[in-house]
Order: C-alpha cells, then sequence, then structure tokens
C-alpha cells in the first residue's frame, strides 16, 4: 500500500494533472460564426460550494451580455469528480490577481462536460445521449456532445474563444495562476 500511494504521488508530481474522461465518443464540430448559444436548461454557474472571485456565467448568460459589449470566453470545462479541477478552483480561480483580469478581459462560463440538459450552440442542438441518471454527477458518465465539439478529450480543459465563438486555443490540466494568467493574456490580445 505504501508503494501505491508513492506511485501515485510521483506521478501527480512529474505533471499527470488531467483526468482522462475516456467517453469521447463524438466528432468535433466547428461552430458556426457569430453561434447563438443558450441552454435549455439553467447549468449552474459554478461547482456547488465554489467560491470564487471569478465572475462565473452560463452560456446563455454569457451570450446575453456579449451582445452588450462583446468579449473573449474563457471556459472551464470540468466535472465534479475530477481532482485537478478541483484544484484548479481551489489554488488558481481563487487567486484574486487571475480573477480580476479575468473578469476584466473575458467573460467566464463554467461548463459541466456531463451536463444532462441540451445545449444549443451555433444554431444545433448538443445533448448528452449517454448520460445514466444512476450514476449521477460524481461518478464517471456520459459526456455532452458539446465538450466533444470543443475537442475536449480530458479534464480540466480551458477553452478560450473568440468574439465571433470560435475556438482559439485549449489549455489541457492543471495550471497555476503564474502558468494561466500570461496565456490569457496572449490571447485577450489578439
Amino acid at each position: 500500500m505504501k508503494n501505491f500511494i508513492v506511485i501515485v504521488l510521483s506521478l501527480g508530481l512529474l505533471g499527470f494533472t488531467s483526468c482522462n474522461d475516456g467517453t469521447a465518443e463524438n466528432t468535433a464540430v466547428q461552430p458556426q460564426a457569430k453561434p447563438s448559444i443558450t441552454t435549455t436548461t439553467k447549468q449552474p454557474a459554478a461547482k456547488p460550494g465554489t467560491d470564487s472571485p471569478i465572475n462565473w456565467m452560463t452560456f446563455a448568460e454569457a451570450q446575453a451580455a456579449m451582445q452588450n459589449e462583446p468579449k473573449k470566453l474563457f471556459v472551464d470545462v470540468y466535472t465534479y469528480w475530477c481532482g485537478p479541477c478541483k484544484m484548479l478552483d481551489r489554488n488558481t480561480f481563487s487567486n484574486p490577481q487571475l480573477a480580476e483580469y479575468v473578469n476584466e478581459n473575458f467573460y467566464a462560463v463554467k461548463f459541466n462536460a456531463q451536463d444532462e440538459n441540451d445545449i444549443l450552440f451555433g444554431g444545433k442542438t448538443f445533448s448528452n445521449p449517454n448520460y445514466d441518471p444512476n450514476k449521477g454527477q460524481y461518478r464517471r458518465n456520459g459526456t455532452n456532445q458539446l465538450a466533444s465539439a470543443m475537442g475536449v478529450r480530458a479534464f480540466p480543459t480551458m477553452v478560450i474563444l473568440n468574439e465571433e465563438l470560435q475556438i482559439m486555443h485549449s489549455l489541457r490540466g492543471y495550471k497555476t495562476p503564474q502558468q494561466l494568467q500570461p496565456l490569457l493574456e496572449q490571447f485577450a490580445k489578439i
């Protein structure tokens, strides 16, 4: 048992800090120019119990805000069972300087990749046909097709979209505030 714990800790120190979903069975779909983003049912803006200085939104809220003031989107694609996703919330997204930068330059969206609700994106409806309500959210479950359309294959993945809602870049795995902010600064200037 002691050797198992040492191996697990060593893997974490070597940078294996993303959770591979293993359920990516959908083909990536490229969004159309200026797509409409709404959800048929409201998803939570943040994970329960998460106190974050980042102003997290749903896709529908971000789309409404973009009509008044266009900004790039910063999408945190997470699952409830993902350890590195929780580390991002606890260590990175709670950083006041990073949060201030994100709030000023992006609309931040929390997207639960296992969301069982339909999501309208770019005139297409994305669903989660493999979602098993008996498993719930706290175990590996089906992945919403929108996560696959964004090219997400592991959790956490942070996706940056431009003002036309086209994917600019994906960041896979855990990042510290010091690692994440310079990357965001590069894409905010484009």
